[in-house]
């Protein structure tokens, strides 16, 4: 029986993603196979590199919260660089794995990008796992594209935000999903990063709600009232997902036996 994992984008929301993972790794439930979109692609992508849940989330918290914040202005987007996702991929060369490919990752894994040139996704599948959590993580109009292979590379989150389908298809008899994205948000964006982002979920959302039928058990923290890159509410979504995960954790184990 094998069981895979899809994790969807949601920038600060997509930390819930710690609190799950800590809750499947408690009950032991073994992980075969990790998609991942935007901060989903992050997360997932420390862990298929072998990297324990728990200490991705002591560093996420330990880290000051003006460490994430970068606010400049390039040609191709509001932030020259994406930082809090920046910070992650640091702690992923601290632990030793910043050359790594992902055909040499513990876990198999998949990150999900768009290509600005044709207009399709695209999985990253080998090569560099920093440049393909870079390119996942690249929210159009606020953060860089990524050059590569002659393509240039955005968010997944554009096509495909919850790529559950791309872990059926690779053959897992168990589909497990993350969701933590919200339908609509009632409450007037803050700022011009806010509003881009809100404009870019509202477009995803057609897909992201299709591709939830592929996945056995689809958990979905509470956290589509925290704002997208509000960085104070880091410990609030870990908890989150947490919560969730132990609420629906028996629908998993159910699956296997």
């Amino acid at each position: 029986m094998k069981v895979g994992l899809a994790l969807g984008g949601g920038a600060i929301r997509g930390l819930a993603h710690i609190g799950v993972l800590k809750v499947i790794k408690k009950h032991q439930i073994p992980i075969d196979f990790i998609v991942g979109t935007s901060m989903g692609g992050a997360i997932g992508g420390l862990v298929a590199a072998g990297i324990d849940i728990e200490e991705i989330e002591e560093f996420v918290l330990n880290t000051p919260s003006y460490r994430f914040v970068d606010i400049g202005f390039h040609k191709n987007g509001i932030f020259a660089g994406n930082k809090i996702y920046a910070m992650l991929i640091h702690f992923l060369e601290q632990k030793g794995f910043g050359d790594i490919r992902i055909e040499d990752l513990k876990i198999p894994f998949r990150a999900v990008s768009v290509d600005l040139m044709k207009g399709n996704v695209f999985v990253f599948e080998e090569g560099s796992l920093v440049l393909a959590i870079r390119a996942t993580t690249s929210v159009p109009g606020i953060f860089s594209p990524v050059h590569y292979q002659g393509k240039v590379l955005v968010d997944g989150g554009v096509l495909n935000n919850l790529p559950a389908d791309l872990v059926r298809e690779a053959g897992m008899n168990v589909v497990l999903a993350v969701d933590v994205e919200r339908e609509h948000e009632e409450q007037e964006p803050r700022n011009l990063f806010e509003v881009v982002y809100r404009s870019f979920t509202i477009m995803t959302t057609v897909q992201r709600r299709t591709n939830l039928r592929y996945a056995d058990v689809v958990f979905r923290p509470e956290v589509g009232h925290i704002f997208a890159f509000d960085i104070s509410r880091t410990r609030e979504c870990i908890e989150a997902g947490e919560r969730e995960a132990q609420n629906r954790i028996h629908e998993v184990i159910a699956l296997l036996n």
